[in-house]
């Protein structure tokens, strides 16, 4: 059994219609909101975010606090790991909201936090700070913001590393730019120091066209050809400025496979009345797993080969009831979950299933409060241009992100092994059961910090 992710984060970004006023420089160079996070602008040009001292008190009870981080673990990366999470679950219930009770939905959350924690590092004013209110990255334990891209290149080594051991996991960032635009050295120097992402000058303006189909191809070139024509036709202008992207590259073998001899055919079923058939995968083991009446889920945890990765299951214990789990997700609820799990015998079913998602950013995060970036008016995203160099500035026409999931047995075949299957169940009437023929969450980790790689909901793996 492999289970294949692939995901692009993609930014866009325009010329502003206006210079903006001295009014504007000035109130950036040290301004201070109702958060009481004061901003300054420092010698490379860029803004930094001074957080208050005030913290929201904890109101946590033991069971939502995480574990402890692993020794050596850096604790300001391991908050920058639940600041994600706490981002993936807002964004995840916006987009469900949006689609309805029916549609996979497959996004990762870490890519999308990459692609504007690289944008955040030129951003100043009120563009940066929605950012980093939006991301969760108040949360971080630090005084300044611009720690944050450090602590991002930790947990992006670490990550990386682990993967090496027990997985494929593979992120690329990269800037395009317009080679008409006098960026900013500094900004130029820290992408590519902290995130890997250096700058490849384009012609935006006399190859529009062609500028596409280069970085189209250089993201299918990095997911092996899986994620193609990440920007839609009508993406990239003669206008566009900037685009930043984010690529990541998951491979992962079960520790514990699925024997391809007892997968079956068997209905799905997505909805009340509705049925569809797909190829279901069954094995049994001992694995983490609670049974959870009073929050009306299951959850099991199914490793990878290597026990650094895993991916997280919820299912309904009352069918067809998916939205109840899915309005009460959080880092608290989860890590309440997952501290109740316990490694037991149980019978898993699985259906095989590939998805491929593909949407705007740009709706979902306005709802959450990313704002002024958006607008040609209010986004301050000076610290990626010269100082002084007379350009009008630039703001984010869209953002883009594509995701691609396989969850199959390489070169099996449906077979009818119902019988043998359901023999092993009744020998042993006292293993728990996770059968998957409705939907269900799945989210993919890095286990000893919890980091959230993906996140999604399979409501139609039919055949």
């Amino acid at each position: 059994m492999r289970v294949v992710a692939l995901i692009v984060g993609l930014l866009a970004i325009h010329t502003r219609a206006e210079h903006p006023t001295s009014d504007d420089v000035d109130h950036l160079r040290s301004s201070e909101g109702s958060s009481g996070a004061a901003i300054n602008r420092d010698d490379h040009g860029f803004c930094s975010y001074r957080m208050s001292d005030t913290r929201k008190q904890d109101t946590r009870t033991p069971d939502d606090v995480p574990e402890t981080p692993p020794d050596r673990t850096n604790p300001r990366v391991a908050e920058l790991s639940r600041a994600n999470a706490a981002f993936s679950f807002k964004l995840y219930r916006s987009l469900v909201s949006h689609r309805g009770p029916e549609a996979n939905v497959f996004l990762s959350p870490l890519s999308i936090s990459t692609s504007f924690a690289m944008t955040k590092l030129g951003a100043c004013g009120d563009t940066l700070r929605q950012i980093m209110q939006v991301f969760e990255f108040e949360s971080i334990k630090e005084k300044t913001s611009s720690q944050i891209h450090m602590f991002f290149s930790k947990l992006n080594d670490r990550l990386y590393r682990k993967a090496n051991k027990s997985a494929q996991l593979v992120a690329a960032n990269r800037l395009f730019g317009d080679k008409s635009v006098a960026f900013n050295p500094s900004y130029q120097e820290f992408s590519e120091r902290y995130y890997g992402a250096k700058l490849l000058p384009l012609n935006f303006a006399d190859k529009t066209n062609e500028s596409l189909f280069t970085i189209n191809n250089w993201v299918a070139e990095k997911t092996e050809g899986k994620v193609k024509n990440v920007i839609p036709p009508d993406g990239i202008t003669p206008e566009t400025q900037l685009v930043i992207v984010n690529a990541i590259f998951f491979k992962g073998l079960w520790k514990q496979k699925f024997d391809e001899y007892y997968t079956y055919l068997t209905d799905f079923h997505p909805a009340l009345g509705r049925s569809c058939n797909v190829s279901m995968m069954e094995k049994k083991g001992r694995f983490r797993h609670a049974r959870l009446e009073s929050e009306g889920l299951q959850i099991l945890e199914l490793p990878y080969h290597g026990d650094a990765f895993s991916i997280i299951l919820l299912l309904p214990t009352r069918r067809y009831q998916l939205a109840e789990i899915e309005a009460r997700m959080s880092p608290d609820s989860m890590n309440r979950w997952l501290k109740a799990m316990r490694e037991q015998q149980v019978f898993v079913s699985l259906p095989r299933f590939k998805l491929e998602d593909s949407f705007s950013l740009k709706e979902h995060l306005h709802d959450l409060g990313l704002i002024d970036i958006f607008s040609a008016q209010h986004a301050d995203l000076s610290g990626m241009i010269v100082p002084d160099s007379n350009h009008r500035g630039l703001y984010a026409s869209d953002a883009y992100h594509k995701a691609f999931i396989e969850v199959n047995e390489a070169g099996s075949e449906a077979g009818a092994a119902s019988a043998i299957v359901f023999l092993a169940r009744s020998s042993q009437p006292n293993m728990e059961e996770f059968h998957a023929d409705q939907p269900f969450v799945m989210l993919i980790r890095e286990v000893a910090l919890n980091s959230v790689l993906f996140l999604g909901r399979v409501t139609q793996p039919c055949n």
